[in-house]
């Protein structure tokens, strides 16, 4: 009885992933340099469980799901009457919250889609705490179903250092949201701990892909242009590849392929981007190297974290199987029927 081994995918905002066992696939994204600070995140079929139900199934399948994220946010960058409308609303943040699980809950169950919003609030929430830190103003965090969460700045930060900063302290915060829920589940054995945990993990470590609009993109961005680049091609590479099945991913990609293009072409013309403020790109050797032993540290740990969490998770079928020796269910030679079935 193994666990399936895992093609994971890997921003600020959250995306896909795609396994070769029956596990949940997550993702994630933000949108708009500097300005929307958001949390994308797109769900494939359900990889999660708890330990004493047997999973629910998806209602919807991973394709339609993307294929209304995507609508989304075509729509709401394109709406701004939406958004508005949620800002005027004095509760929006607890208000849009509860929408969110009640939508995710009608494909996961309460238990994990709680779980689920919780993680992503607190990965938003470290870049909450950071733009306070910079004296960045912002907007009340928002939710979206289907889509995650967003944070909208209302200045940029004053140099490249700062983004890169805000853009680590989601995935820092969140990671370790995910490792106290790991914790959890050492201590109850609960596999619905394990599954939640498994979620976060991944969601941060997608985030830190280095493209675009994702977190990794903007720090990407803070340590070179052509972190960008690579960034596009290591996209590219998996949506080629069929690792990344999701559309956002592909609008984000395409839209950090013209963001490092752009970034490049106005570098060898000596063009200044006037959207941003002036220097925005300067920054010292020494917050080069804080930026990226901070990065490159918190992937190494996230996919530590992943390997160890996976050694205690378990696939619906395992728990299955599980479930019929403890209730003793089995008899004389049905062991090997039974661990065929999966």
């Amino acid at each position: 009885m193994r666990n399936g081994k895992a093609l994971h995918q890997f921003r600020h905002g959250k995306l896909l992933v795609k396994k070769s066992s029956p596990f949940l696939s997550k993702p994630c994204a933000s949108v708009q340099h500097s300005i929307f600070l958001g949390s994308l995140a797109t769900l494939q079929p359900s990889r999660f469980h708890a330990s004493n139900v047997n999973p629910k199934r998806p209602k919807i399948s991973s394709s339609k799901l993307g294929a209304i994220s995507s609508i989304a946010v075509l729509s709401l960058t394109k709406s701004k009457s939406i958004l508005a409308a949620l800002k005027l609303t004095k509760f929006a943040s607890l208000g849009s919250m509860l929408l969110t699980v009640g939508a995710y809950t009608s494909i996961y169950g309460l238990p994990y889609a709680s779980g689920m919003v919780g993680l992503i609030f607190v990965h938003e929430t470290g870049h909450l705490l950071m733009m306070r830190k910079k004296g960045i103003p912002y907007s009340p965090m928002i939710f979206v179903p289907f889509m995650g969460a967003a944070i909208a700045a209302k200045k940029p930060p004053k140099n490249a250092y700062d983004d890169a900063l805000i853009a680590l302290a989601g995935p820092a915060l969140g990671s370790l949201g995910a490792a106290g829920v790991f914790g959890a589940g050492i201590l109850t054995n609960s596999q619905l701990c394990f599954a939640l945990a498994d979620f976060g993990f991944m969601i941060n470590l997608f985030n830190l892909l280095p493209v675009g609009m994702l977190d990794g993109g903007r720090i990407g961005n803070a340590l070179s242009p052509y972190v960008g680049v690579a960034g596009v091609g290591l996209a590219g590479s998996m949506i080629y590849t069929g690792m990344i099945s999701n559309p956002i991913i592909y609008l984000i990609t395409l839209a950090g392929g013209y963001q490092s293009g752009m970034r490049l072409w106005n570098q060898h013309k000596g063009i200044v981007d006037t959207t941003l403020p002036r220097n925005f790109y300067n920054i010292s050797q020494a917050q080069k190297m804080i930026i990226g032993g901070s990065y490159f540290g918190l992937m190494g740990l996230l996919f530590s974290a992943m390997a160890v969490n996976n050694e205690y998770k378990r696939t619906p079928e395992q728990i299955r199987f599980q479930q019929r020796i403890n209730s003793g269910m089995l008899v004389d030679g049905s062991i090997e029927n039974i661990h065929q079935d999966y």
